[in-house]
């Protein structure tokens, strides 16, 4: 490890590949887990399904990842906005900060919502349906852009937090760490009780999800105005890595207990979903520290591939159901079983949809938004 680098608000845009990094690597997940939902997994729902697996055994075993997927899959890039929501209020000034946040956030949020969703919800239920365009831009949702949606609130609210309280910057400590955590799953489980996890409301937009975004966010500036990322030693990496891994266990533990109970996990004031609650916050603490600090410093540089992936990744991740659920149609002549396909159909959509958002970041005008 290098001694005491720059400091994350202070660092040149140039020495900040790892973050680009930790984007392109964040999201080509979310295009995997996305293509899962369309061929091998129920969990969720996705544009098209309509070749989905009939194996029940493999469809559950497959369950697990692609939710633990969703669910933390984000989190980083939760924490590296609040990191660059520092140095970008400090540079603009709050009243620029809130425009700049409205137009990057703002802008792509509306454009999914009203043409992107539609468009990908028409075009993938056209073998299933028969409803015309209307209706989906009738029913459209934020879906996959929750977190841009989410992004936007919080950044909204750290623009009108008071100076003193914005630039807190508590010293690395496991207490610290732990604190966080638990304020994360005391707002969950606090949120639930009025807006179950699973809940629709704000147009699909994961409110459920919204404290655990949130506080890893304000860990996000706490790390930026301490330099958190300066002095994580490789020790301490492994220690909060295992503390994750512990952290998963007792996350599937639970899934699987409410699973042979034939019961939903937080969907209620009970103690399994106030535990429930409290893992999640514990994971998504220790997964984005380790995660974070290992891609800074295993994967520090890039090369020019990568670099244009970075520069495209925000792009990539608004258009991606669009250019995913394209691939998936031209995939559906080919015949093979759902399992193979959605191998295939992933490791086309990567390179795809990554090459369609930085291509959006060469249009004139757009450029400046993503």
């Amino acid at each position: 490890m290098r001694d005491h680098p720059p400091t994350i608000d202070a660092e040149p845009r140039l020495h900040q590949s790892w973050m680009d990094n930790v984007r392109v690597a964040l999201i080509a997940g979310v295009i995997v887990v996305h293509s899962a939902t369309g061929y091998v997994t129920d969990i969720a729902g996705w544009y098209y399904d309509d070749e989905m697996t009939s194996s029940e055994v493999w469809s559950a075993v497959r369950d697990i990842p692609v939710l633990l997927g969703g669910v933390f899959g984000l989190t980083p890039m939760f924490f590296i906005a609040g990191c660059l929501s520092v140095r970008s209020l400090a540079r603009r000034g709050r009243a620029g900060f809130v425009r700049a946040r409205i137009v990057r956030l703002g802008g792509p949020l509306l454009l999914f919502i009203l043409v992107i969703h539609p468009i990908a919800n028409y075009l993938g239920n056209l073998h299933q349906e028969s409803f015309g365009f209307l209706h989906y831009v009738r029913n459209t949702e934020v879906s996959v852009t929750w977190f841009v949606a989410a992004l936007l609130v919080y950044s909204m609210v750290f623009a009108a937090v008071p100076r003193r309280l914005a630039a807190f910057a508590p010293v690395l400590r496991p207490r610290v760490l732990v604190g966080i955590a638990l304020a994360c799953g005391f707002l969950s489980f606090a949120l639930w009780l009025v807006v179950p996890l699973d809940s629709r409301i704000l147009l699909n937009g994961r409110v459920g999800e919204w404290p655990l975004g949130l506080v890893v966010f304000a860990m996000g500036v706490f790390a930026a105005n301490a330099r958190w990322l300066d002095h994580i030693s490789a020790g301490t990496q492994r220690r909060v890595g295992w503390a994750a891994l512990v952290g998963f266990g007792a996350l599937l533990a639970l899934l699987v207990a409410a699973s042979l109970g034939d019961d939903d996990v937080a969907t209620r004031a009970d103690v399994p979903t106030f535990l429930f609650a409290m893992v999640m916050g514990w994971v998504a603490v220790a997964f984005t520290v380790w995660f974070v600090s290992w891609i800074r410093h295993r994967w520090p540089t890039r090369g020019p591939l990568l670099a244009k992936a970075g520069r495209g990744s925000y792009a990539t991740y608004v258009i991606h159901p669009l250019a995913l659920v394209l691939t998936m149609l031209a995939m559906r002549p080919v015949p093979l079983v759902p399992e193979v396909k959605f191998v295939v159909v992933a490791a086309l959509a990567i390179p795809i949809c990554f090459t369609i958002g930085y291509a959006v970041t060469r249009v004139p005008g757009i450029n400046k938004v993503v």
